[in-house]
């Protein structure tokens, strides 16, 4: 029986997980599929009354009648405006949730380095996958959805040592189908001892209708492993994406998580990271910008579970038009894990007497002898710093989106790749009001 804070999922969403799972793997992972399928049914799809869903209104978005996927094809020209990470960076390219093995190019990887469709691994060793996708923490509803009925995604695998020198880039794009569908690609990423990987995690669109992904990422870090993921979601027309980020790492791991969403009817980006190791090291940092009637939720997860670890989260927010925008953050310090250091930063910039944000910064300490800070600003552009740039002879709209840049471009100092960051920055200069007024570099032209 669903709880009372949940709502039954839509029967088209019902018929459609059925259908799946009549056809569903042998062994193992039939079993974990079901169990997982048996728990989204039992919880169901949350409301506003569940805390972790206090500010995400998805009944509209959920009660379309949901297809699954057809095959897809997107244009040459889209994927290669996406491209980032240097001409040698490794690529896997997936349409609607699947693999495109045409346009993908991970050949030539590094002994001890592994990148596979999650077909292709399913089909290998599905005794694994089974184990692997059994393996997140406090799964919720759509990551259970996403375990039941997965079929492709990326497998991606680094022996100890190994540290490839170039960018691996997932990217991922919406077809429009005449049809509403839903994609549930799976990523999972299991870094060795030593091991290093910059993943770029690309999200765009291409076409009208409605297509939702429902993409989950679990990451393991063995010790003194690192992983620099940069993610960038511009996918805009009608399309949605709830984004689940699992991290676990060991001792002395070290994670740089940076997200910046730049467009979405309905984006969605959950990372949860858990230090289990100790002298482990999580900086997060984010950037939204959702503008007309679009909204981005925010929830990040830190858990300090073991002693001298260090986390940052530094995450800001500009919201124009009738937008909307949340963000929820909680650190927590488990016992027995002294010496942490974990801070935390939200700041929004509100563009528009009609746009919403909702912060929500929260703070657990269980343990002795540890630094701790957490905060959430909602405010407008500063007065004096346009009145400087006034007397300075730049004009009101040119002033505005000067200082609106500015806020932003504090997140896109923190992206490694400088194609990604140059991607970024041209999309936030679409959206600024006033951004036409400005070069690349944040002058005004």
């Amino acid at each position: 029986m669903v709880a009372a804070r949940h709502r039954a999922p839509a029967t088209a969403l019902v018929r459609l997980g059925e259908t799946r799972l009549a056809h569903a793997d042998a062994g193992a992972l039939a079993g974990v599929r079901r169990e997982a399928w048996r728990r989204f049914l039992e919880t169901g799809i949350p409301t506003t009354r569940v805390e972790d869903w206090k500010y995400a209104r998805i009944d509209a978005l959920l009660a379309r009648p949901f297809a699954a996927p057809g095959p897809a094809e997107p244009a040459a020209g889209t994927l290669a405006a996406a491209f980032a990470g240097g001409p040698r960076a490794r690529r896997l390219i997936l349409a609607n949730g699947r693999v495109l093995a045409g346009p993908s190019h991970v050949g030539g990887l590094p002994p001890g380095m592994r990148v596979l469709s999650l077909a292709e691994a399913i089909a290998r060793f599905p005794e694994r996958v089974a184990e692997v996708l059994a393996e997140v923490p406090d799964p919720g509803p759509f990551t259970d959805l996403n375990t039941a009925l997965a079929e492709d995604g990326a497998w991606i695998e680094l022996e100890e040592g190994v540290r490839p020198e170039v960018p691996l880039q997932l990217l991922f794009v919406a077809v429009g189908e005449p049809s509403a569908v839903m994609a549930h690609p799976r990523v999972v990423v299991r870094l060795g001892a030593g091991a290093r990987l910059h993943l770029i995690e690309s999200h765009l669109a291409e076409g009208a209708g409605h297509v939702l992904t429902n993409l989950v990422l679990q990451v393991r870090l063995d010790e003194g492993a690192e992983l620099v993921h940069e993610k960038l979601q511009a996918a805009e027309g009608g399309h949605a994406l709830l984004a689940r980020t699992s991290v676990r790492l060991a001792t002395g791991a070290r994670l740089r998580d940076r997200v910046a969403t730049v467009g979405g009817d309905f984006v969605r980006n959950e990372l949860d990271v858990r230090l289990e190791g100790e002298g482990g090291e999580a900086l997060m940092a984010g950037l939204y910008l959702p503008r007309d009637r679009e909204q981005v939720d925010t929830l990040v997860r830190v858990h300090h579970h073991a002693p001298r670890c260090h986390s940052d989260q530094f995450y800001k927010g500009v919201v124009e038009d009738r937008a909307r925008a949340a963000f929820a953050g909680r650190i927590t310090v488990h016992p027995g894990a002294q010496d942490t250091d974990a801070y935390q930063q939200n700041r929004n910039l509100l563009l528009s007497d009609e746009a919403e944000v909702d912060a929500k910064p929260e703070l657990e300490i269980f343990a002795d002898e540890v630094r701790c800070s957490h905060g959430a600003t909602v405010g407008g552009l500063d007065e004096a710093a346009l009145f400087y740039l006034r007397t300075r002879g730049i004009g009101r709209a040119a002033a505005e989106a000067l200082l609106t840049y500015a806020f932003a471009g504090e997140v896109v100092t923190r992206f490694d790749d400088p194609e990604l960051a140059a991607q970024l920055r041209r999309a936030i200069l679409a959206r600024v009001p006033g951004g036409g007024m400005l070069d690349p570099e944040g002058l005004v032209a």
